[in-house]
């Protein structure tokens, strides 16, 4: 079997890395920066000293046999366990990956066509999509040719590499929103407006210690304006966005400065620039069909072989709990798929795995295939998912991932998600029953616990859980299956669990939950260890969390940012746009100028030539030509914003380039320097 190479790779960052990890141990780099380097490449600390978690990019959770065989190969050989772990977003990690070893992972991954470029860090996360895509009877179009279009656009892309922070899409090919929306950054619904096939966008939405729902940003966009219109998000979130508190800078946070229409008012400037820059397709890159059914028709949760769009095809979910693959399986797995002919294999949400494209005359077979290597289809009740907790993160308050096997969905098949700290990496806050860990005194004592989330649903239509009560670590199985039995024995008819829970309210659940939510000085034995753990428990932060990423030095984000500029300006010239172009020309030498001015330790604000030439030829002097180069490229750029004279805009982007060549050298000649820090324990924990 023959595949693509991935346009998410290039070897150049293998190299790249293995120098800047030496360079880190020999104390030749500031550790804060390599630290963005390393989560840039997906490469995260765990709270074991010196260990990494490492994610890779799987955009719409697609994955080939011969890349389960890369898979398995990197975890044999470079990490310190036997198996693989799904995520929510459709990634797979490796955990207890030596620092050392995280070069020669990359190399093994990339052999295999597997990225971990911009996984983690402050950029364009990987993208999700609906579990069904390309096979729904429900959809407009496959949404994955899109996901792939944003994912390679974005990539590398100087406006995304260095965010205020990290940045999540979701993609969704019908209104029905499987891809959860509501809760993203981004999310992009395929949609129809009088026959017309385009896109509705929605913004600001998030998870985590303080969840907020999304707002319509554009209720229909043609598909060819759907690049500039997330290039005009993304750079009212890189412009705005609060670079010094981290817990404030997600662009939800900018919906409550600005206000919706606040906001929109600046994504329409930001649009007005980067859809006159882009040059939109002239034809559609998907194949817009008419759908057969409504989405609310579609279950993504799938239980049993389920009929695909295309004829006799059929999509095959396999359980996978815990969302834990060992090597074993992803070898056994990726022979059988290939001996069957079937190379389209989707994560999903729910940590499992679809196998699509199954003829109906093979389904049987398949099934009892995958049975003997121990893989089964989902039963009814076992949606429930956890984030790894205190087993890995260094966030972890409580054993999530020893809480999960305790938990079931029963009957109802309800959603179970389970979150090890206040953060979102399970999705708690959309699920039918969420819980999130935390410690809780009771008289005194420290209590392992879960707040309660009932109720959530991620979808344009849906909303957050309502909170409920908090319940001891030791009582949750317990809270869970009350839950359960009490929305089967008081629901209406047809009345779905999200639908109850707002028909009781939160009074309701914290009575129901009375007897497991207090606590009695005499109970107080029984209840301060979490599940797995034999000592009394007590809130531990090891190493620091690195959710939110590592900002990059002002003066490497300001070399992003007139590298960003000079693609405008190549962009608008491209489009006879003469005096966008000069205006792209002067930030451009601007940024450039600004990084010099950084490193030296003058003003980085400084702006204009008869400010900034003086400043930099202080301190530069010695740079005689090309501080000449960049006074003769000022007098050009004026000569040229007078007459627009499109003949004189190669020569001047040239010179700009140099430019900013010159200014990115120097930059990079400081960033090799020595820094005198306190050096971290490791090279993990930043």
């Amino acid at each position: 079997m023959t595949t693509a190479p991935n346009p998410l790779i290039d070897s150049n960052d293998f190299d790249d890395y293995e120098q800047h990890l030496q360079n880190y141990l020999q104390g030749n780099l500031d550790p804060h920066r390599f630290v963005a380097i390393r989560l840039n490449l997906g490469i995260y600390a765990q709270r074991q000293d010196g260990m990494c978690m490492v994610r890779a990019k799987l955009p719409g959770g697609r994955v080939n046999p011969r890349q389960l065989l890369g898979f398995a190969e990197a975890a044999e050989r470079h990490s310190g366990t036997d198996s693989v772990h799904i995520t929510t977003r459709q990634d797979i990690q490796f955990h207890f990956v030596p620092l050392e070893k995280t070069p020669a992972l990359q190399r093994t991954l990339g052999e295999y066509g597997i990225a971990t470029r911009e996984a983690g860090g402050n950029t364009v996360r990987n993208i999700t999509g609906c579990s069904l895509a390309g096979a729904c009877p429900a959809e407009h179009v496959d949404i994955n040719a899109y996901i792939d279009k944003v994912a390679n656009y974005f990539i590398r892309h100087p406006l995304t590499a260095s965010m205020p922070r990290k940045f999540k899409l979701s993609f969704s090919g019908c209104e029905s929103d499987c891809a959860n929306g509501l809760v993203h950054d981004l999310g992009v619904i395929a949609t129809r407006q009088e026959g017309r096939p385009g896109f509705r966008l929605l913004v600001g939405g998030g998870l985590g210690g303080k969840p907020k729902e999304a707002i319509v940003l554009e209720s229909f966009i043609e598909e060819n304006q759907l690049i500039p219109a997330i290039e005009a998000v993304l750079s009212v979130h890189d412009k705005y966005s609060d670079r010094k508190r981290k817990m404030r800078s997600r662009i939800k946070f900018l919906l409550d400065k600005f206000g919706p229409e606040g906001f929109i008012e600046k994504y329409r400037v930001e649009y007005a620039r980067t859809s006159s820059a882009y040059n939109p397709e002239v034809q559609s890159i998907g194949v817009w069909r008419e759908r057969s059914v409504d989405g609310s028709q579609v279950k993504t949760a799938l239980r049993a072989p389920t009929a695909q769009h295309q004829e006799d095809l059929n999509i095959l979910p396999i359980s996978v709990p815990d969302g834990r693959l060992t090597v074993k399986t992803l070898r056994d797995l990726a022979d059988l798929l290939i001996q069957e002919g079937l190379h389209d294999i989707r994560t999903t949400a729910d940590q499992n795995l679809s196998i699509f494209s199954v003829p109906t005359d093979k389904l049987g077979s398949l099934t009892v295939a995958l049975k003997a290597l121990g893989l089964k289809l989902p039963r009814c009740g076992d949606r429930v998912v956890s984030c790894p907790g205190t087993a890995t993160c260094p966030l972890g308050i409580t054993a999530s991932r020893q809480m999960a096997p305790r938990l079931s969905g029963g009957v109802g098949d309800l959603s179970v998600r389970v979150n090890g700290c206040q953060n979102g990496c399970a999705n708690a806050t959309i699920s039918d029953i969420g819980l999130y860990g935390k410690g809780r005194r009771h008289h005194g004592r420290l209590v392992p616990s879960y707040t309660l989330q009932l109720g959530g649903n991620g979808s344009e239509g849906g909303s957050i859980g309502i909170t409920g009560p908090d319940i001891p670590a030791v009582r949750v199985p317990s809270a869970v299956s009350l839950l359960h039995d009490s929305y089967h024995a008081d629901r209406l008819e047809n009345e779905s669990f999200r639908d109850w829970t707002r028909r009781e309210g939160r009074e309701y659940f914290d009575e129901l939950l009375a007897h497991l939510s207090n606590v009695g000085p005499m109970e107080l034995a029984f209840l301060t260890r979490d599940h797995g753990d034999s000592s009394v428990f007590k809130v531990e932060s090891l190493g620091v969390g690195e959710c939110a990423g590592s900002q990059a030095a002002p003066a490497d984000k300001l070399l992003l940012d007139a590298r960003y500029e000079s693609d405008l300006s190549v962009a608008f010239g491209a489009k006879n746009k003469q005096a966008d172009a000069g205006e792209s020309l002067e930030n451009q030498i601007t940024y450039s100028g600004q990084a010099l001015l950084e490193i030296s330790g003058l003003d980085g604000k400084l702006k204009g030539e008869e400010k900034l030439l003086p400043a930099l030829r202080s301190v530069y002097g010695s740079y005689n030509a090309e501080l000449n180069k960049l006074e003769q490229l000022y007098a050009d750029l004026r000569s040229f914003q007078s007459t627009l004279d499109e003949l004189q805009l190669p020569s001047l982007i040239t010179t700009a380039k140099e430019i900013t060549a010159w200014a990115g050298a120097l930059v990079s000649e400081h960033n090799k320097r020595p820094h005198i820090n306190d050096q971290p324990r490791s090279g993990t924990d930043g």
